[in-house]
């Protein structure tokens, strides 16, 4: 049989002659992205390692024990084994099966294993590793600028740096040079630069480093799971909340957690526009519950940078770029005198212009619906790229009688094409491809910033019902359980309920759960309870959902959900039994728990009993007979509480060596508290090694209390050495109050360097409660650069009040600078306090200007709270103008408590279109009803 290199017998020896010096170190493995060719290699690395790293030479005498292994060479072997090409079939099954026999395994497996990873990676071939410079940028989601001329140009602009870079690029350098990891996401509105500056300070920080950049949240968790993520790489999530949305985001969410912590040095970068950030957080009317992991992976790591929406076309860096780059100068030209720059590069006004116009103007009536179907479902919860059924389907409902009467049968192929043309600038319709492998678009999104000022039009609008018949074609459970949401958020059951039903056939839970909560009101608890089936979410969410409305069956439901292994549950159950007065009911609750494999029920009860000693005692002493760690902690606090401190010591220890990480801590705190602070500080060093660093922190609060300053920085200094941020941040506070400014500002450049900007807001706060203005500005000015703008926002609030409002709107615009609006926005409430009208109006003006559409409506709230209800309803009104829904309920409200009940019925059904479900008035359908959407 033929080798696959074609190689005879005497070229092979020329070779290993030519070869004697070969190195006889191990191979590493190839630099290879997540793919089939990764997973070849890998699984060859692996028989490589159990046959014990073999050199070379005694590799070649191994491979020829195989029938096709006569032959191969030394280079072979470490083509096969080192580098990032394929090589041979023939070399890859014979080096495989010696390897194996090495190592004791089967030979005939593991060949026949390995021929079928090598065909696979043939056939599906994986592109190399690729630095930032050696991506496209625009396929890195960069905009591309078109050229005066309107049409589209592949080169970059030249970038004008603004303050958010350099704290972009500290936090990544910091990375790379310290070898830890970073996730860094950068936040603002659409076209304001945030995809550039990643890619910019990618290529600055990290030139090196491969970028991976998955396609969703289920590749980017299927990555994470498989190992295929390296040290020394970036992670690109552009749109971020694409990865960490619905149930698919959580899991990944959770994965980002895991990869951040054990794999080092590693840059994750992302980008996401705030009210993505407000709903993901917690900022918004989100399910917080929902996304638990998302919230932990931005909000624990110090994660966001704001980004401005300007720049200014006057700054000197700005009127030199445009002197050399003819686009930049034309975009500079259309800013004018404002600061709008970004936004002219992109042709997002344009584009803007363009749909304001509405149909059969620049867009057809087809286009024109198109365009507004793909915004509704990316502002109704789509996050995935859009199907062509779902957007066809759409659009036809935002088409009027004659547009839909006279379209051709190729109504919506022309549209598409047209949308996502490029030859008159960029697309208004990105086209993207969901199925691996090259082929034509499946799914569309809008141009980002057409998006976003659509979004703000329509806040206040429900879509019509043809919109929510077309969510039927959803891509993915999650898609179509946002939209299910969405609807039923604006009392279109009918539309959720089928819905629901579409994502619960994709494979969603969260959507099952819904589901069954909905039709316990629309349809009744019998068929409520058919829909839960089997789910114990379900169940959970029924039970809750009956326990809030104080509606029959709320235990049977727990119950249920118990049974179907829901431990909380269990808990739940028992504490019902117990606010009832039936203790035995609730006792015997927690032991059919603990019979499966429950014992926290029995820890719930004796919080619950906490009021009566005996009985929390013998609660918890159940759940610690199970086996629960945790419930001894609950026998030192009650210990404690009684005066016994040897008992209350004598239980934190038993749970801290049955590894309750949190129980070193409580240890740190009692021995101090009787007294003993060796012990205290012993419980302190112990829990470190056991990987508890709170109690570190704990000492070191403990003797800053007992005036003991030197002892508490010593404390905080053990902690940071542990990684703990929060310490550097005590560590500038106490070396601030000593006087000792350099060591104070280290120690909170320090903390920014593992992104956390705190330690410069805390600097800035204290020095400005002594009446130090300059060193309380210049630590604010290192924390907007280190990523947190409230510093300047609090020193705008303290120079108006100290009577300084030059000082003060000269703050506000070094927030904006630094990507936040909400410095302008304080400041128009803190001068309607005051009773500064024309400086509220000015500030407000200046808000909404930067993006702050809530500023209106955080107005109007301090208005009505000094009963200037008029000027409240003016505030509102421009509040709603602006495209703040929140500003429509509050109208309502306002037009109720004066009386005037058909303007609030208006602005509640204004506001339910928006999706405020909680500003109705009226009452919900009746149950075993079905309504029209």
């Amino acid at each position: 049989m033929p080798r696959g290199e074609g190689s005879a017998p005497g070229a092979a020896a020329a070779e290993d002659t030519a070869r004697s010096d070969l190195p006889r170190t191990p191979l590493a493995p190839p630099r290879l992205p997540p793919g089939a060719l990764r997973a070849l290699k890998r699984r060859l690395h692996a028989l490589y390692r159990a046959a014990g790293t073999p050199p070379t030479d005694r590799l070649v005498a191994l491979a020829a024990s195989h029938p096709s292994g006569d032959g191969i060479t030394e280079a072979a072997v470490m083509r096969t084994l080192g580098s990032t090409d394929h090589g041979s079939l023939r070399d890859a099954v014979a080096l495989a099966s010696a390897l194996a026999g090495q190592a004791g395994g089967d030979r005939a497996a593991v060949a026949a294993e390995v021929q079928a990873l090598w065909l696979t990676a043939e056939q599906v071939r994986t592109p190399p590793v690729r630095t930032a410079a050696e991506w496209d940028a625009v396929a890195l989601g960069v905009h591309p600028a078109p050229g005066p001329d309107a049409t589209a140009r592949p080169s970059l602009t030249e970038y004008v740096e603004r303050p958010h870079d350099g704290t972009l690029r500290q936090r990544l350098a910091h990375a790379a040079t310290a070898r830890g990891s970073v996730f860094v996401l950068l936040v603002g509105r659409s076209a304001t630069g945030k995809t550039r500056a990643a890619y910019e300070a990618v290529r600055a920080a990290v030139p090196d480093w491969p970028v991976l950049f998955p396609t969703d949240a289920d590749q980017l968790t299927g990555w994470i799971d498989e190992d295929d993520i390296d040290p020394r790489t970036v992670l690109w999530l552009n749109e971020t909340q694409r990865y960490v949305s619905g149930a698919a985001g959580e899991r990944a969410a959770r994965a980002l957690n895991d990869l951040l912590d054990r794999v080092a040095p590693l840059v994750v970068v992302g980008t996401m526009w705030p009210e993505h950030l407000r709903r993901l957080t917690g900022g918004g009317r989100g399910d917080v519950q929902e996304t638990f992991h998302a919230r932990s992976l931005i909000v624990g790591r110090h994660a966001a940078v704001g980004v401005p929406d300007t720049l200014s076309a006057d700054l000197p860096e700005t009127v030199r770029a445009a002197a050399r780059d003819p686009r930049l100068g034309a975009a500079v030209h259309a800013a004018g005198a404002g600061r709008r720059v970004l936004q002219h590069l992109t042709v997002g006004p344009e584009l803007v212009r363009r749909w304001e116009d509405g149909p059969d103007h620049w867009f057809t009536a087809a286009e024109h619906a198109v365009l507004t179907a793909a915004v509704e479902a990316r502002r109704l919860g789509h996050t995935s790229a859009i199907p062509p059924h779902l957007l066809m389907h759409a659009a036809a409902a935002f088409m009027d009688s004659t547009a839909r009467a006279t379209a051709d049968d190729d109504w919506f192929e022309t549209a598409i094409g047209a949308l996502t043309s490029t030859a008159d600038g960029p697309s208004a319709l990105v086209a993207d491809r969901h199925e691996p492998g090259v082929g034509k678009a499946d799914g569309y999104r809008p141009d980002d910033y057409l998006e976003q000022h659509v979004r703000r039009a329509r806040a206040h609008l429900a879509p019509p019902a043809g919109f929510w018949e077309a969510g039927q074609w959803a891509r993915t459970g999650d898609d179509a359980y946002a939209l299910g949401r969405a609807a039923a958020e604006r009392h279109r059951y009918a539309a959720a309920d089928a819905l629901y039903e579409r994502a619960v056939e994709l494979g969603s839970e969260l959507a099952r759960a819904a589901w069954a909560v909905l039709r316990e009101t629309t349809h009744g608890p019998a068929a409520a309870e058919t829909t839960a089936g089997s789910s114990a979410p379900a169940w959970s969410a029924l039970a809750v959902a009956r326990e809030e409305a104080d509606a029959p069956g709320v235990c049977a439901a727990y119950r249920r959900a118990a049974e179907l292994g829901d431990a909380w549950a269990w808990a739940a159950l028992a504490r019902l039994r117990d606010e009832d007065g039936d203790r035995a009911a609730a006792d015997a609750v927690a032991d059919e728990a603990l019979a499966a494999g429950h014992p926290l029920v029995w820890r719930a009860l004796g919080r619950m009993r906490t009021a009566d000693p005996a009985a929390a005692a013998e609660a918890y002493g159940r759940a610690v007979a199970a086996g629960d760690g945790w419930a001894h902690l609950g026998l030192a606090r009650l210990a404690e509480r009684t005066g016994d401190h040897p008992t209350a010591i004598a239980h934190a220890a038993r749970a801290a060596a049955s590894g309750v990480v949190a129980a070193w801590a409580e240890l740190v705190r009692l021995h101090w508290a009787g007294g003993d602070g060796d012990t205290a500080l012993g419980a302190a060093t112990s829990g470190a090694r056991a990987g508890a660093t709170e109690g570190w922190a704990v000492l070191a609060r403990l003797r800053a209390r007992a005036g003991d300053a030197s002892g508490a920085a010593a404390a905080h200094r053990e902690a940071a050495a542990l990684g703990v941020t929060a310490a550097w941040r005590e560590l500038a506070l106490l070396a601030d109050a000593d006087g000792d400014t350099a060591a104070a500002e280290e120690a909170a450049a320090r903390a920014a360097r593992a992104g956390d900007a705190e330690g410069w807001t805390a600097l800035a706060a204290a020095r400005w409660s002594r009446g130090d203005a300059d060193g309380a500005e210049r630590a604010a000015d290192r924390a907007a650069r280190s990523g947190d703008v409230e510093a300047w926002t609090a020193l705008s609030r303290a120079r108006e009040a100290a009577g300084d409002p030059a000082g003060a709107e000269r703050a506000a615009d070094f927030a904006a600078d630094h990507g936040s609006p909400a410095a302008w926005s304080a400041l128009a409430r803190v001068r309607e306090r005051a009773g500064d009208r024309d400086g509220s109006r000015r500030a407000v003006a200046r808000a909404v200007s930067l993006g702050a559409l809530d500023a209106w409506t955080a107005l109007g709230r301090v208005r009505e709270a000094r009963g200037d209800a008029p000027a409240a309803e003016r505030a509102y009104h421009r509040g709603a103008t602006a495209g703040d829904p929140d500003a429509h309920a509050l109208l309502g409200a306002l037009y109720e408590a004066t009386g005037r009940l058909p303007e609030a019925q208006s602005a509640y059904h204004t506001a339910i279109n928006a999706g405020l479900l909680e500003a109705s008035a009226a009452p919900r359908p009746a149950a075993a009803q079905r309504p029209r959407p």
